[in-house]
């Protein structure tokens, strides 16, 4: 993965999530949901990452892992050297020093229906976090939530009204303008576009195509769409069961899937036109329980190439061209 160490913002570094969960209702026995289960990447500053995968597969848990929103169970987590959390030595970052960065480290959220407070207008919602971050007078604080919503194509007016005003697209924009307002560096995108028409998504990508050029943005861009994130990302992250299966640039992970897994995914993606030939790969056999996952590869149940090696032991990370990783036993 990236080696050039001057120019990555994040470091992740095994980095797991479990869920405990009991057996039996007074049993002592404790089974764990395994939402992430030991993904290691990084990312460049100023690019965009894409995390896809079925729904299930934690790529919102990691998300939110990450931003130390929920504690992860293990791993080390490295935002711009400073270390967020770090299992193998005890480390972890004060409620301080993290209040402190998340003027850096932003998210925004997937449902912009539910991720705006009904009761507050558009101003305080825009403005709160900059009255947390920035030392600033009640005047220039208006300004500046003024100026973001702006920039974010909404005019000034909007912010003496409240969320239920206004349309998905709209409300996803305030979202975007309330993540941007403190002027963050890194920012975490959890399917931003999952609950819009899909005449509004391609507005708000270009939006925050716009918004990284101007603001200098690196985001980590989550979604389940592999037709946007090949278009919109510079390097992409497939995520299967809590696990990365293969990670490397998006045009070569695009054009040249090597994971049988990728490879289903991307068959999946609607033809460009009618005249173009794509033949549909269909999974057959169930997705295994998060609680009870198999010995050997995880995929192991759906693949199509699968061999008894694949049933017995976990594949190993292949470098593939200098700048991508697969995991999977075909490449050995």
């Amino acid at each position: 993965m990236n080696t050039d160490k001057e120019k990555i913002i994040l470091e992740v570094e095994n980095l797991k999530k479990y869920y405990p969960i009991r057996k039996k209702a007074f049993g002592k026995t404790e089974e764990y949901v395994k939402s992430v289960d030991g993904i290691s990447f990084s990312v460049k500053e100023n690019t965009i990452l894409g995390v896809v995968g079925e729904s299930g597969c934690g790529k919102s848990t990691m998300g939110k892992a990450i931003l130390n929103l929920i504690e992860p169970t293990d791993g080390r987590v490295i935002y711009n050297g400073k270390i967020i959390y770090s299992n193998d030595k005890k480390e972890c970052i004060s409620k301080s020093e993290m209040t402190k960065l998340r003027g850096e480290m932003q998210m925004i959220f997937q449902d912009p229906y539910a991720s705006l407070d009904p009761r507050k207008s558009i101003e305080s919602i825009v403005s709160e976090g900059i009255k947390k971050h920035r030392n600033l007078t009640k005047d220039e604080i208006r300004e500046k939530a003024a100026e973001i919503l702006e920039l974010c194509g909404m005019d000034r007016a909007c912010m003496v009204r409240y969320p239920h005003e206004f349309s998905g697209g709209q409300r996803q924009r305030i979202g975007i303008a309330r993540s941007l307002a403190i002027n963050p560096k890194f920012v975490v995108c959890d399917e931003p576009t999952a609950a819009l028409d899909v005449s509004i998504q391609s507005q708000i990508l270009n939006l925050m195509l716009d918004l990284k050029e101007k603001m200098g943005l690196t985001y980590i861009f989550i979604s389940h769409n592999f037709n946007v994130v090949k278009s919109f990302c510079d390097e992409i992250a497939v995520m299967y069961l809590g696990k990365i299966v293969e990670y490397g640039p998006a045009e070569k992970i695009y054009k040249n899937p090597k994971h049988p897994y990728t490879q289903a995914l991307i068959s999946s993606v609607p033809r460009n036109s009618p005249d173009e030939k794509k033949e549909r790969i269909r999974l057959t056999g169930s997705i295994p329980s998060a609680v009870e996952i198999p010995a050997g590869c995880r995929f192991s149940t759906r693949c199509p190439y699968v061999s008894d090696i694949c049933r017995q032991k976990e594949p190993e990370g292949m470098n593939l061209d200098n700048d991508r990783t697969v995991y999977c036993h075909l490449y050995k």
